[in-house]
């Protein structure tokens, strides 16, 4: 089990690869030291070469997918300096019901976590899915997220070791599939309403080769309720800790997401690496 001990950190059992847990400083002002003197350092970054420093706020941005140009929709932090490596949140929306809405989804998803990504240091990542009713096609949409990795990185100064995921209904779907599929790309990921079974498959947590962490909220209300409480035990048999790698909540309301998910997954996402 991972932990803090003593305040000092700990890396959880060995695997391929390994999980880091840091401290909340890491999400506040993106110091990577213990007393914020270099030679107190507790971790290295993984830095792209990115062109960086640029301005903060939003942006777009294409990449060539196939013979198709693509755009996706980025934040860069106030708080975003060459010098100090971002860590990088990918955003997956929930079906919008038609194509012509996907880009308009990513943007208000990306609007709506602004703040809190601005208050950690956060580079917000939100990409428009490519089916036709609005929804997530793995087969097309992980290499177009692979891209805009490779962008991301050549464009910005990024953490690699720090990527992290959240996505809502059909993204958290998804998003159980990119991340336990990639397991040691992403540091962790959170899923609201997402459940295993749409994409990933029931047995995706044993067959992943590293415990990504995961955080995963429900409404109390919500048509997915006994899918997400199944794949809890499904984590959880396959050797993840609760409130520890596994942190769940079951909420109020119903199948929808708000402002305050965003509150619960920035400082939670932002504090995890994950080293080779």
């Amino acid at each position: 089990m991972l932990a803090m001990v003593s305040g000092m950190l700990s890396f959880a059992s060995a695997q391929a690869q390994q999980t880091r847990w840091l401290p909340a400083s890491a999400c506040r002002d993106g110091s990577l030291f213990a007393d914020g003197i270099e030679s107190g350092a507790i971790y290295s970054p993984d830095a792209s070469s990115g062109a960086g420093p640029v301005a903060s706020g939003n942006q777009q941005r294409q990449v060539l997918v196939g013979s198709s140009l693509r755009t996706y929709y980025v934040r860069v932090p106030p708080l975003h300096r060459a010098d100090r490596p971002a860590p990088v949140l990918i955003l997956l929306h929930g079906a919008t019901g038609s194509s012509a809405t996907t880009a308009v989804a990513a943007q208000d998803l990306r609007d709506l976590f602004s703040a809190s990504a601005d208050r950690a240091g956060v580079v917000l990542v939100a990409p428009p899915a490519s089916g036709s009713s609005g929804g997530w096609v793995p087969a097309v949409d992980f290499i177009f997220i692979q891209a805009i990795q490779n962008d991301l990185a050549a464009a910005y100064v990024i953490d690699r070791q720090r990527r992290s995921v959240w996505g809502f209904s059909a993204g958290g779907h998804v998003a159980h599939g990119l991340v336990l599929g990639n397991a040691g790309l992403y540091a962790a990921y959170a899923v609201k309403a997402g459940v295993l079974e749409a994409y990933a498959g029931i047995n995706a947590p044993s067959a992943a080769t590293r415990e990504v962490p995961l955080q995963s909220r429900i409404g109390s209300s919500d048509s997915l309720l006994a899918f997400a409480q199944n794949d809890v035990l499904r984590f959880i048999n396959a050797g993840w800790q609760i409130d520890d790698t596994l942190q769940y909540r079951e909420i109020g309301g119903g199948h929808s997401y708000s402002s305050a998910d965003a509150e619960a997954a920035l400082p939670w996402l932002c504090r995890w690496a994950v080293l080779p």
